[in-house]
């Protein structure tokens, strides 16, 4: 399990039942809708995706037809809608994403690396303060810079947009009389309560909206051998601060969501802890920076915090997250799969049956995995696409976009 090359980590009864629940969901192969909304995080790119997986499971059955439909109606939609969004699931990257992932050509690959240095880079240039969405994984530079490093090895103007990508980040984690440049200052929160909260600014933690995504990029780039001057040290310090702003409660480490400059938290009511915020994200960016820069400590500590949260979530069935990647059971399956796969510890198969079980009973507690639509990030194909990396022995690939791998 260990090994690079991917297995099924669930088996036996629970495998049939998410299998069911895929096959009731998915339906019968089918005619695709011509034009479709483009981004990743809830349109046709997404549901390619899905397609995808489900025709390298059941090949000649017709998904494949169904994947590429979803592709060439993305398109369509781009054209139709004049998508311009910066990020990997608002904007075009996103559909290059999902074309790189089913192996298609896509015009748009050029678009999206341009774009990411004409918005990303312009914005965090020489910086000190700067609003999560420019260096984040759905909108920012980290979201950007995973469709880059897929393209790196294939394309010189792909790794040189990615080197550029790296370099601002690198630069974004120096600071400022101890105030790491990606804070947030006041003006730049969208959130009146944070605003009113954080007078002086914050600091997003998380996955998906914080410093936890360009983490994982930078830890992941240099793994691939894509390594700038400081990037080393930038991963030391970013893995470093998310070290120091932890908390301890009796099943271990754990993280907020956002705080402010001095620590204080977020006083809102915290989600259930799962990709986009929360000590799993976390943990798993912490894990990659541990494999990057050969810290067994760091990678340790990681799996602490990952059993930590695998056991609080083991404490509260039935009354627990959406069934989605972004914030629900989808993203807790998936990055535990991933320890799963990097470790071999029989303790994460078991805890990624036991979320398989949940997930694939969801409709009876969490509620319908397709009750949020058919979106990758909350939606039925996010579901599906971990229930399947859960059950099958096809690689999931399609987790690059969350920085997992």
């Amino acid at each position: 399990m260990g090994g690079s090359t991917w297995a099924a980590a669930v088996s036996g009864g629970a495998a049939d039942a998410a299998l069911s629940l895929v096959a009731a969901l998915a339906g019968r192969p089918r005619a695709t809708p011509s034009c479709v909304r483009p981004d990743l995080a809830g349109g046709g790119p997404g549901l390619a995706l899905v397609y995808d997986q489900l025709d390298r499971c059941r090949p000649g059955e017709g998904w494949g037809a169904m994947a590429d439909g979803y592709l060439a109606a993305s398109a369509r939609g781009t054209e139709r809608l004049r998508t311009t969004a910066p990020g990997l699931h608002a904007g075009p990257a996103g559909m290059a994403f999902a074309a790189r992932c089913l192996a298609r050509p896509s015009p748009l690959d050029a678009r999206a690396e341009d774009e990411a240095l004409r918005r990303g880079l312009t914005r965090t240039e020489d910086a000190h303060g700067v609003a999560w969405r420019d260096f984040d994984v759905i909108h920012g530079l980290a979201g950007t810079g995973a469709l880059l490093l897929c393209r790196a090895g294939e394309s010189r103007h792909a790794e040189r947009s990615l080197r550029a990508v790296l370099t601002a980040l690198v630069a974004l984690c120096g600071e400022r009389a101890g105030v790491p440049h990606w804070f947030t200052p006041a003006a730049a929160l969208r959130d009146d309560a944070l605003r009113e909260r954080f007078p002086r600014g914050a600091l997003n933690w998380g996955m998906a909206h914080g410093i936890a995504g360009p983490l994982a990029l930078m830890a992941l780039a240099w793994s691939a051998g894509v390594r700038m001057p400081g990037q080393d040290e930038a991963l030391r310090r970013t893995a470093d601060r998310l070290l120091a702003c932890r908390t301890e409660d009796a099943q271990g480490p754990d993280w907020p969501g956002i705080t402010g400059l001095d620590g204080t938290p977020d006083p809102r009511p915290r989600r259930t802890a799962s990709w986009c915020y929360g000590t799993p994200g976390v943990a798993r960016s912490l894990w990659l920076a541990g494999t990057a820069l050969g810290d067994a400590s760091l990678r340790e500590t990681a799996l602490w915090a990952m059993k930590a949260a695998l056991c609080r979530a083991a404490g509260q069935p039935g009354a627990g997250p959406s069934p989605g990647l972004c914030h629900g059971l989808a993203g807790l399956l998936q990055i535990t799969l991933r320890f799963a796969h990097d470790t071999g510890e029989a303790e994460f198969r078991r805890a990624a049956t036991d979320l398989t079980v949940r997930l694939s009973r969801s409709r009876e507690h969490e509620g319908n995995p397709a009750q949020d639509g058919p979106g990758f990030l909350n939606g039925a194909a996010g579901a599906l696409l971990a229930l399947l990396a859960a059950t099958t022995d096809n690689a999931p690939g399609w987790d690059r976009a969350l920085l997992l791998a």
